[in-house]
């Protein structure tokens, strides 16, 4: 059985050739050298590059919703903390995907590890809704939780930079806060 450390390094040198290089342009051999052992020896860990694609966007999920989880102590506010969210999950995907434009691949919504990561942050959206919106209906928590998700990654094919998605970011926080009666 192969070791758990072996592993780790393999998804965290993936990650890094995917999030620079793009799935289609990083190849098994990039990620048997940046891993540091062969080819023979990355497919015995992994079956193909599709699955080292999903162990790493699934590491690379896991560490943003840690920031954020460590992050959310911070904020005072429904507004702060779901704030917070969207800008450590969101912004920062779109600040990656401006810097590194084959870094688009990671938040491909075609593909089906990318929905389930997305998923998560829906989900951690809801808890954070439902924490100060307890009276409304999880149902509509869950939608606004999508609505809120999917309105801010749909801001950044207008915004002119970081901070402009930034800006809308919150804008579209402190809308949805008041419109659960939470102020802005």
């Amino acid at each position: 059985m192969a070791s758990e450390a072996k592993i780790d390094r393999t998804v965290v040198a993936a990650a890094e050739l995917f999030m620079r290089h793009g799935f289609a342009r990083t190849t098994m051999g990039d990620i048997a050298r940046a891993a540091d052992m062969s080819r023979p020896a990355l497919y015995l860990l992994f079956p193909g590059k599709e699955e080292v694609f999903e162990a790493a966007v699934v590491h690379l999920n896991r560490l943003r919703l840690a920031e954020i989880h460590e992050r959310l102590g911070d904020a005072a506010t429904l507004s702060d903390r779901l704030f917070t969210a969207c800008d450590l999950w969101l912004v920062q995907v779109f600040d990656l995907q401006r810097t590194t434009p084959d870094a688009r691949d990671m938040d491909d919504l075609s593909i089906p590890v990318v929905r389930r990561v997305y998923a998560e942050l829906e989900a951690l959206i809801a808890r954070l809704i439902a924490g100060s919106a307890a009276e409304m209906p999880p149902a509509d928590i869950a939608e606004l939780a999508r609505g809120l998700v999917f309105s801010v990654r749909g801001l950044g094919a207008v915004a002119a930079d970081v901070d402009d998605l930034r800006t809308m970011t919150r804008r579209q926080v402190d809308l949805l806060c008041r419109a659960i009666g939470h102020g802005g």
